[in-house]
């Protein structure tokens, strides 16, 4: 195994901080200019105008001459959509989340780990009612909700314990505090299949996950179901939108 020395010598940095600046956009925003992005990464401006040159030369990014600001371009777009047809689970997937949305009349979702959040990458909404506001873009992060413990409760050890402890340093969480969230969604996970979440993260939403592994991918995607707090008793969460979904993910396997 590559110790820490070699690691670093073989970490891009310049290629890190471009990928840092495309993940500067959400889902919600409109352009963005290059002092946003120095304010979102924390990258000097000066480097933040380079990157973002390179960057719109490239494609990944389009530049708005007239409002001197970006947003997301072509070439990324493209390798998002190459990047979601090598799962070879996307189109089975496709069918049972919109028949799981459809029958319990909530938002379903996938999340894969984005550095130290959940990223919801594809959505299902009931064809015949509302759904909570969640998107395709939206973060979540990995401490406080149902994607994340599901995915951190899915890692085996050797990948969990450094993550949790950059976690920990990141977001201000204790270690007990996290450790004792992580053995709870890994009880959850064992005896239910799914994890749960009353409103930790937005009290708003109560959430069920389940994680999954593909054969196709090096990790765990975690799928979800969500709706309005004020939609739906804690008990239904838990007899009704855990088992339903957990139940559509055990049918992709094994793939």
């Amino acid at each position: 195994m590559a110790n820490d020395d070699e690691i670093d010598r073989r970490f891009a940095q310049t290629l890190a901080r471009g990928l840092e600046v495309l993940q500067a956009f959400r889902a919600t925003d409109g352009p963005l200019g290059n002092q946003e992005l120095s304010a979102r990464t924390g990258i000097p401006k000066s480097t933040i105008s380079r990157l973002t040159f390179t960057l719109s030369q490239l494609g990944y990014l389009e530049h708005l001459v007239a409002m001197e600001k970006y947003r997301l371009g072509a070439s990324l777009i493209a390798l998002g959509n190459v990047a979601s047809a090598t799962l070879p689970f996307m189109d089975r997937a496709a069918d049972l989340m919109q028949a799981v949305a459809d029958e319990v009349g909530a938002l379903v979702a996938m999340a894969v780990r984005n550095g130290h959040s959940m990223l919801m990458t594809h959505c299902w909404r009931p064809r015949d009612s509302s759904s909570i506001w969640l998107r395709v873009g939206t973060v979540l992060p990995l401490e406080t909700t149902a994607p994340g413990m599901a995915y951190l409760a899915a890692l085996e050890a050797s990948r969990l314990k450094p993550l949790m402890a950059a976690l920990c340093a990141s977001s201000g969480v204790s270690m007990p505090r996290l450790a004792a969230d992580v053995d709870q969604a890994t009880s959850e996970l064992a005896t239910r299949g799914f994890v749960p979440s009353f409103g930790r993260w937005n009290p708003a939403i109560y959430a069920v996950a389940t994680p999954f592994r593909s054969q196709a991918a090096a990790e765990p995607v975690v799928f979800l179901c969500g709706t309005s707090a004020n939609a739906i008793e804690p008990t239904d969460v838990v007899t009704r939108l855990g088992p339903r979904l957990a139940q559509a993910v055990r049918q992709l396997a094994p793939v």
